[in-house]
């Protein structure tokens, strides 16, 4: 239940949750600061996340027909695109040439794209698939769509944006909607959780519609809720350095982090995951960075009870940046170390070091566009590392560190090869209760070469002063 002598609100949280204990920061991983000291408790069995129940193949096959044929319609006769006007002869075309690469908007490609997975996905995964057998739905839609609703050459950018984004995506809105229905609400309390759970996840309103289940009461899931939740806000002022347009700009971040691999979440895809959002104005474009990162499996290195304990974990990304120097969307996979410090009671450490892999990144290089590509982007598959660190003062986040790297190179695009850092670094001060002040600085850099021409690097820093506000529920 919430804790309700701490007078702090929990709208979306039921009776089933347990006690709110402490007040969390983002980050993406969090474990109580006793936990070195508590007994080992048993290995969790892992149980299915919503919804149980039989698999539905001929639903599931069948909504993926529908979000082939509804986009398409649009596509052909109100918007009556040329790339619509498909038949017989187009779909044959289409497995003549063979994939390539396509010159859509950076938008519909690193962003619309995975957003169009994620419903394939859903379509699967709200009637009984797991998540590797939903992400085959993901893929045979994807592949539906290349081949047959458009008249244009199949694209190997969509098919990998479209499956792993779609997957990433697809498998984080599953999640939080699960969280946010609740079988046993009634009433306006019920319509709102139906709604705000619909507008994250299609799919489920419209399963539990089919279904009946938006309105018969009946039991919820045992695994309805993570071993962790954390949300914390910023609400503040950035002032950008360097050359920008708009170097004043008010800033809103959200952290988001479901699950605790150190209380044993670590058993299937995205038990744990970490979800966060930056947006600003002015600037020309809301959203600056969205990062959605999820551990596929992992493995505890060490024993439960140690002071230091490190678990070693394969992870899947989706990642969007749109700044000064970077402009850049991917669907990446990690591998690497995540670490937990018990420095002393009530203060704990944790830092994460890992190697990752891209297939397929857009990245921004020139102004201007490609007139081979169409694009004002290059696509570049690639990897790099990344290191982090933060440390908790009773539960809560008082200082973050990262830095990361990555080298791209470009199969289709102006550039030849693009190296991109990144620095970012923030301290918070609780205050009272969940609110608490902070204070961050963040830079990013990119170093392109082209075979004709020399480009200096570019660089963007940001200072950025906010009012914090954090909740972590057990």
């Amino acid at each position: 239940m919430c804790a309700e002598d701490r007078n702090l609100p929990c709208p979306l949280f039921p009776r089933e949750v347990p006690r709110l204990e402490d007040f969390g920061g983002s980050g993406e991983a969090l474990a109580s600061p006793d936990a070195g000291q508590e007994a080992a408790k048993p290995e969790p069995v892992p149980q299915p996340v919503r919804p149980p129940g039989r698999r539905r193949f001929f639903t599931a096959a069948s909504e993926v027909a529908l979000l082939e044929a509804i986009p398409w319609a649009f596509d052909r006769y109100v918007g009556r695109y040329d790339y619509a006007f498909i038949s017989t002869d187009t779909v044959r075309e289409n497995f003549r040439q063979g994939f390539g690469l396509d010159s859509d908007t950076f938008t519909v490609n690193q962003s619309s794209h995975p957003y169009h997975g994620s419903l394939f996905f859903n379509a699967a995964r709200e009637n009984g698939y797991g998540y590797w057998e939903a992400g085959a739905f993901t893929l045979a839609g994807s592949l539906i769509w290349e081949c047959c609703m458009e008249n244009t050459r199949p694209s190997s950018n969509d098919l990998v944006n479209t499956t792993f984004g779609g997957m990433t995506r697809g498998e984080v809105a599953h999640r939080i909607s699960s969280m946010i229905l609740d079988n046993q609400a009634t009433g306006t309390n019920r319509v709102i959780r139906e709604i705000a759970a619909g507008i994250i996840n299609p799919a489920a309103l419209l399963n539990r519609l089919l279904r009946g289940e938006a309105f018969k009461q009946f039991d919820n899931a045992a695994d309805r809720f993570p071993t962790l939740v954390v949300l914390s806000t910023d609400l503040g002022y950035r002032r950008y350095t360097g050359d920008s347009p708009h170097p004043d700009q008010w800033i809103a971040s959200v952290s988001f982090l479901y699950g605790d691999p150190f209380d044993g979440a670590i058993n299937r895809p995205f038990d744990s995951f970490y979800v966060g959002i930056d947006a600003s104005s002015p600037g020309g474009v809301l959203f600056t960075r969205i990062e959605e990162r999820g551990i596929l499996k992992g493995w505890e290195l060490t024993d439960k009870t140690d002071r230091v304990r490190h678990i070693f974990g394969f992870a899947q990304e989706y990642e969007y940046l749109n700044n000064a120097s970077q402009v850049f969307g991917a669907q990446i996979f990690s591998a690497g170390l995540i670490s937990k410090y018990d420095i002393r009671p009530g203060v704990l450490a944790l830092t994460d070091a890992s190697l990752m892999v891209f297939p397929l990144a857009g990245i921004r290089t020139v102004d201007f566009e490609n007139p081979d590509a169409g694009r004002h982007y290059d696509y570049a598959p690639g990897g790099g590392v990344r290191v982090a660190g933060r440390v908790y003062l009773k539960a809560r986040e008082i200082l973050a560190l990262g830095y990361g790297v990555a080298w791209a190179h470009t199969v289709n695009g102006l550039s030849t090869n693009n190296t991109l850092q990144f620095f970012r670094g923030v301290a918070r001060l609780p205050i009272y209760g969940p609110v608490g002040v902070g204070a961050g600085y963040s830079w990013y850099s990119r170093k392109t070469t082209y075979p004709g021409f020399f480009e200096p690097r570019k660089t963007q820093g940001e200072w950025r002063a906010f009012v914090n506000a954090a909740f972590a529920f057990r």
